[in-house]
């Protein structure tokens, strides 16, 4: 059955108003995408870099109270990788490198906190809960036949809710959860694409049907 409202009937003010809804609603995730891609990467290497349990074992800790600093192998690669800049020739504003943390390279553990994790999955679920809502409500609109409509929709909240709970996964349980989180995005991602060119082909493309 066909949807009483057609996106190819409505008057040139309304699709105007739909295709920059549309248009902003796309250019908001992608600056979410980049913003994401910027601050912590998008490979599950990277996502797990970041989310994952970096904190200290006992062995690690035990040395760290004792000595102050947890024993590595050295080798002279390490120098000849630095393109050959002897340690002995930098001062201390070359040896701080930017955003170094000095606090936390003595400690070792640069864990996300729990509270920030907790905060990051609130305002993203409810957030983005209102996002997928417009998209979702889009989608709806359009004349895809019914059983194409729920299974987006479902993609939609899913994802979401797959890529929030996998990043708790991945701090909680193991890093290997990052590989859920890039999956769940990507699924986001193509519904997103996929009703946002459907929505702007039925506004501009597609011909009108008339009852008779």
């Amino acid at each position: 059955m066909m949807n009483a409202v057609s996106f190819a009937r409505l008057s040139p003010s309304w699709k105007l108003l739909v295709t920059g809804f549309v248009i902003v609603l796309g250019s908001g995730y992608l600056a979410a995408v980049f913003n994401a891609a910027l601050s912590v990467g998008m490979n599950p290497q990277a996502i797990a870099d970041h989310y994952g349990d970096k904190s200290l074992t006992s062995a690690e800790a035990s040395a760290i109270e004792k000595q102050g600093f947890v024993e590595e192998e050295f080798s002279f690669d390490d120098e000849a990788d630095m393109g050959g800049m002897s340690m002995e020739g930098m001062d201390h504003s070359q040896m701080d490198m930017p955003g170094m943390d000095h606090g936390s390279a003595a400690s070792g553990d640069d864990t996300l906190p729990p509270q920030i994790l907790a905060q990051v999955s609130h305002v993203h679920l409810l957030s983005f809960s209102l996002l997928l809502l417009a998209m979702g409500g889009l989608l709806c609109l359009t004349q895809l036949t019914e059983s194409i409509k729920a299974l987006l929709v479902s993609l939609l909240f899913l994802g979401l809710w797959g890529d929030i709970m996998s990043l708790n996964l991945v701090r909680f349980v193991s890093g290997s959860f990052a590989y859920l989180t890039v999956a769940m995005g990507t699924i986001i991602g193509l519904c997103f694409a996929f009703i946002s060119l459907r929505v702007l082909w039925e506004l501009w493309l597609m011909k009108p049907k008339y009852e008779n």
